[in-house]
């Protein structure tokens, strides 16, 4: 997230360094410096900077390092705790079984706002325990296509979107909110028109729909790579709004999202969710701890698991173990395994919630083939049959369906068979650790992994 993790200067400076005494100001001075500039080159507003530089002095000068931690890592627990304090002390999560939910999405034009909206909107509904339905309201009547796309987010998702044509925003919130009220809908979301800057007129009329529509929550849209000047931007939103919450959107970009952070501390609102992608479902909700994790360079397992555990049939998942440390582990669940992974994210989104340690052992390259051997072993399962999937030897005992294969799928030869090498190296690993943990050993330090 940031140009330079935090983690890195920590243990360059102190992983090697130890005290016999209380910590002084010259212990912690050199890191100090360079994480004040490394936060100031990632966008972070300087009064943040500030605050957060002296917190963590305040903390350490003076104390102990106990006994079972290094320096380094003691540094890096204030340093975690005070980036959470200002991330959000007082977090909450959100409250999703709220009746009646309206909620007002306002921001720039290029926020990626009306996507957002269409996102949330998902992600709301299947978070409720009766799985509600929502609705949008396409309110921006300025930008050119604005409402045609809304209805068409609103269409993939099955849900309405109410626009009845008209050029009078007052006149639409009025026709969406009689519906609201006549279908009982839970869950409503109001995409307001974007901004090119803020401008007295639109924001009155902002203020006006904010009367009008009663809202309970209003969030401000807010591109992560937005530079300083989002700081203003966001300051008059507030003004005239009274913000609840902030959305953080292109968080999957290499975006160092210091300026879009700083909003917190600046304007005393939270951030609520984080889009991470271009896909309906790519939103999460924010955690402060987890963030920080990620500004520290010690990845966000958490998030990852959750996504995974979304997407991924628990029944599913606890059968191809079965089967794999069993022996039976087959190309059907090869092409299973791949189609699960596929529905997480691409090996490089998965990448950024890793710790450095990992991503450091990884480098672009590797996860670029790995994209790549995915691909095409998906392309090469799926021109075979189910038949010849469920029993390989199939395959290699006849060219001809060899050859069936490879030009349904326009594959090579040496692919063909690299992916049949690898399969069969792969089941028989997973067979031998089946056959140690039956013993009661531990395969991954018995195999040396």
């Amino acid at each position: 997230m940031f140009k330079a993790m935090i983690s890195g200067i920590v243990q360059k400076h102190l992983k090697n360094k130890v005290l016999k005494s209380t910590i002084k100001e010259e212990d912690i001075e050199g890191v100090l410096r360079e994480i004040r500039i490394a936060l100031l080159d990632a966008d972070v507003n300087i009064i943040v900077v500030k605050d957060l530089i002296k917190s963590i002095r305040t903390e350490l000068i003076g104390k102990i390092v106990p006994e079972n931690l290094k320096l380094s890592d003691y540094f890096l627990n204030v340093v975690k705790e005070q980036l959470t304090n200002i991330l959000g002390q007082e977090f909450e999560p959100f409250n999703y079984e709220r009746t009646n939910l309206k909620i007002m999405m306002v921001g720039l034009q290029g926020s990626g706002k009306t996507t957002t909206c269409a996102k949330l909107a998902k992600y709301l509904a299947s978070r409720r325990n009766n799985n509600d339905k929502a609705s949008l309201t396409a309110l921006d009547i300025y930008r050119a296509a604005a409402i045609d796309q809304l209805k068409q987010l609103a269409n993939d998702l099955e849900i309405p979107c109410f626009e009845k044509g008209q050029t009078d925003v007052a006149s639409i919130a009025d026709y969406a909110l009689e519906q609201i009220r006549n279908e009982k809908i839970n869950i409503n979301i109001f995409d307001t028109a974007g901004r090119l800057q803020t401008d007295e007129k639109l924001m009155n009329e902002l203020v006006m729909l904010k009367r009008k529509i009663q809202p309970d929550e209003i969030f401000l849209v807010v591109d992560a790579m937005s530079g300083q000047d989002i700081i203003n931007v966001a300051t008059e939103f507030n003004n005239y709004l009274n913000l609840t919450g902030i959305i953080l959107t292109k968080m999957d970009s290499d975006a160092r999202a210091g300026a879009a952070l700083s909003l917190i501390k600046i304007l005393n609102v939270p951030v609520r969710f984080l889009g991470t992608g271009e896909k309906i479902g790519s939103i999460d909700e924010f955690y402060p701890e987890r963030i920080a994790d990620r500004i520290l360079g010690l990845g966000d397992i958490l998030t990852l698991s959750e996504k995974a555990y979304e997407v991924i049939d628990e029944k599913d998942a606890k059968r191809s173990m079965m089967r794999m440390f069993s022996g039976k582990f087959d190309l059907e669940d090869m092409l299973n395994q791949i189609e699960q992974m596929n529905k997480i994210g691409s090996f490089s989104s998965m990448m950024k919630y890793m710790p450095d340690k990992v991503k450091s052992s990884i480098t672009e390259d590797k996860v670029i083939q790995a994209e790549d051997k995915a691909r095409i072993w998906r392309i090469l399962l799926c021109s075979m049959t189910k038949k010849e999937r469920h029993n390989p030897k199939l395959i290699m005992r006849d060219q001809t369906r060899k050859n069936r294969i490879l030009n349904g799928s326009g594959r090579r030869h040496e692919e063909l068979n690299k992916m049949l090498k690898d399969w069969q190296k792969a089941r028989d690993n997973f067979e031998k650790m089946g056959k140690m943990m039956q013993k009661g050993k531990d395969p991954w330090k018995e195999m040396g992994f």
